[in-house]
């Protein structure tokens, strides 16, 4: 009975130990904590845009606490120095500001008693001074590079009563939202060529096209092709061949060059200047921005694309075009199963649908075969036209992702 009674008692005082321990529970299995890792934001309240509340109404002013949680146990003196807010309304830095680092939850306190009505505010962590435990810096924009401060500070917005989200100074970098002709084979020998931004760009930088905007023919190292604006506003620009005697070449590709870190947002005032520049690779802010890359295909020649079927003891594969029989090899074409390779015996044959006389292959199989198949046919097969295959189906051919495999 004594026995039973101490138990009982050492249960309940390990229950009562447990409802008074109020601190959240440590994930000891953070997949990103630890010296390797950059750690970075994992949330913030108020959110982006969002409404700071007062959490005081009673008492004159607004009082009330931004909230940072972090992906992993940070350095809290590294946080010295290096938590700053500006009003963006006004432009002027916010002092006073009361900072404390919860280390077991991870969780920063940014914290004011005088936040100014009708405001919006900028809240920014240096990523160059804030460091996790192990002294690695902050990765604000997240993309797994140390880009260095301003462009890996963790930066987010915020706004009081008697503002609004759209007070809120912009947090990213302008990107292209769209272009066009975009990486695909085209017909016309005189294209409009089509830029569209996701924000408003300052025009003094569009209208210097001659030395922003370049067409290449053959590689970025090609020969110049000479082009004019057609159409320009803060989002769009568009471009045509200069000469209007001017076409472009049947078969060639053509590559279109942005210099993205001469474009610059019209973002309102007091939005940091490293986020004006074109953002050209869709990763953040960064020092050297890349320029903005792609081309097209100029050709009234489509290339041939495949399919597969299945037949007695075999596969056969069935060409748009008439290929290049020299290319329609057992390097070219595979058949694998559960086992691996099955080699084949192949049989050619061309067929006339309407006018078009396509190709096929039948592929017997030269050993008995296990499980499921898998089917491969290399992007180098041509048709007699000399195009290449295309799987990707943006009628260009030959690229790197136009092998066909299936499934």
């Amino acid at each position: 009975m004594r026995r039973s009674f101490i138990i009982l008692i050492a249960v309940l005082l390990f229950i009562a130990c447990k409802q008074e321990n109020i601190l959240p529970p440590v994930d000891t299995d953070l997949p990103t904590i630890g010296a390797g890792n950059f750690p970075y934001v994992q949330n913030v309240s108020p959110q982006n845009r969002a409404l700071l509340t007062d959490d005081d109404p009673d008492t004159s002013g607004i009082q009330a606490t931004v909230v940072v949680t972090f992906s992993d146990f940070m350095d809290p003196e590294s946080f010295s120095g290096n938590v700053k807010v500006m009003n963006t309304t006004t432009g002027d830095s916010v002092p006073g500001i009361k900072v404390s680092y919860n280390k077991e939850a991870r969780k920063l306190y940014v914290r004011s008693e005088g936040w100014s009505s009708s405001s919006a505010y900028l809240l920014r962590l240096v990523s160059g001074g804030i460091k996790n435990r192990y002294g690695t810096i902050l990765d604000g924009n997240r993309d797994g590079v140390d880009d260095g401060s301003p462009y890996d500070d963790y930066i987010t917005t915020f706004y009081t009563t008697g503002s609004a989200s759209d007070s809120c100074v912009p947090t990213t970098p302008p990107v292209i939202t769209s272009i066009s002709p975009d990486t695909e084979r085209i017909t016309n020998p005189r294209p409009t060529i089509t830029i569209t931004f996701s924000t408003g760009m300052d025009t003094a930088n569009l209208a210097n096209y001659l030395t922003n905007f370049k067409l290449f023919k053959g590689s970025v190292a090609g020969d110049p092709v000479p082009i004019d604006t057609v159409y320009c506003t803060p989002n769009i620009i568009s471009f045509k061949l200069k000469q209007t005697s001017d076409s472009l070449l049947n078969g060639n590709k053509y590559y279109f060059v942005i210099k993205s870190a001469n474009l610059k947002a019209k973002y309102p005032r007091n939005t940091p200047d490293y986020l004006l520049p074109l953002d050209a690779d869709y990763d953040g802010p960064e020092p050297n921005e890349p320029d903005f890359v792609w081309y097209f295909l100029y050709d009234t020649i489509a290339p041939p694309t495949v399919s597969d079927e299945a037949i007695t003891n075999g596969r056969r594969f069935n060409f748009s075009k008439r290929m290049d029989e020299t290319t329609l090899n057992q390097e070219n074409i595979k058949v694998f199963d559960a086992t691996g390779y099955v080699p084949g015996t192949f049989v050619i044959l061309n067929r006339t649908v309407g006018n078009v006389v396509m190709t096929s292959v039948e592929y017997y199989f030269e050993r008995t075969t296990n499980g499921p198949f898998k089917v491969f046919v290399a992007k180098n097969v041509k048709s007699t036209k000399g195009r290449m295959l295309d799987s990707n189906g943006n009628g260009i051919g030959g690229e790197d992702n136009d092998d066909y495999w299936n499934p």
